[in-house]
């Protein structure tokens, strides 16, 4: 039989799959995200079936293929077919494996739709959790730990599918730990020395170009501002909203943060504050004695210590 239709082949190709879907996701490629997390669902879903009989890959269609994956047929490459994503997927099911899960269904419609350029990608963006879940249970099936297929992406795929922490909470964690490799795969295969040194020299860079706080939009007071990234811990831009106002003191929030160096972004109040993110100003910045910024971050925020451990 063909090695392509041998366990180990489905295995390191859904393994290869997921961790690349995760990856795409940081990016905000969520096409590319449904049709790399189908991709890994189906083969893994066939390493299942084969490790319990390997004639449990081969299309009904047609009937050489049992006689091939039995070993008792030569077959033309060309010719070799065997079931796709819903079909192997429906005999886990029927041999209870799996259970049904409408969202692992649309995550497969999702991915033959990013196939043909016609995938949604606000659908797609919320399928990490069904794709994370039917890993496991997959993985659970065959006896192997989660950390040797994610690798990297154990600790925030295991948040994925943890229902007790807060959703906002689940998606920090994620985007933080994505962008940290994001950050690290920029100096693979560089000298020793020049990330601390990007980290080191990047704040003057920053405060050339933003070293005065400048209003951002005409309908409501605005200010930018800076951070420490929650993900690579360099020197993030933040951007700052009005939440209160007396006649001697504007009271600003954080509401954006964007980190060139790792490329995180964060949008909203709900999502800074999930990462603990505190806004100052750069040394030597122009800012109205008037501005002050709220402190204080709300219980359950994401400790940043705790993140840089997944």
């Amino acid at each position: 039989m063909d090695d392509s239709l041998s366990f180990e082949s489905f295995f390191e190709g859904a393994k290869k799959a997921a961790q690349r879907a995760i990856d795409d996701h940081g990016r905000g490629e969520y096409d590319e995200f449904a049709l790399h997390a189908g991709v890994a669902v189906e083969r893994l879903a066939k390493a299942v079936l084969i490790s319990k009989n390997p004639i449990y890959i081969a299309e009904i269609r047609n009937a050489d293929m049992l006689l091939y994956l039995g070993g008792h047929l030569q077959m033309d490459e060309e010719k070799v077919r065997t079931v796709g994503a819903k079909d192997a997927i429906a005999r886990l099911r029927k041999i209870r494996v799996l259970q049904a899960d409408p969202q692992l269904d649309l995550l497969i419609e999702m991915r033959n739709g990013a196939a043909h350029a016609s995938t949604a990608s606000s659908q797609a963006k919320g399928m990490i959790s069904p794709l994370a879940r039917t890993i496991e249970t997959l993985l659970g099936d065959l006896d192997k730990p989660l950390d040797t297929f994610w690798e990297r992406w154990t600790e925030p795929v295991k948040a994925a599918v943890d229902e007790r922490e807060d959703q906002v909470l689940r998606d920090m964690q994620l985007r933080i730990t994505q962008a940290r490799h994001r950050f690290d795969d920029r100096f693979t295969g560089l000298p020793k020395g020049v990330k601390e040194r990007a980290l080191r020299e990047y704040p003057a860079h920053v405060q050339t170009a933003w070293g005065i706080a400048v209003p951002l939009r005409d309908d409501a007071p605005g200010l930018m501002a800076v951070a420490d990234c929650p993900a690579c811990s360099g020197l993030a831009l933040t951007t700052l909203q009005a939440t209160a106002q007396s006649d001697t003191t504007l009271v600003m929030s954080t509401d954006g943060l964007s980190c060139e160096l790792c490329s995180l972004k964060l949008s909203g109040v709900e999502e800074v504050q999930a990462c603990g993110v505190q806004s100052r100003w750069l040394p030597g910045t122009a800012v109205p004695a008037s501005v002050a910024i709220e402190s204080g971050t709300p219980p359950g925020q994401l400790d940043h210590d705790e993140a840089e451990e997944g």
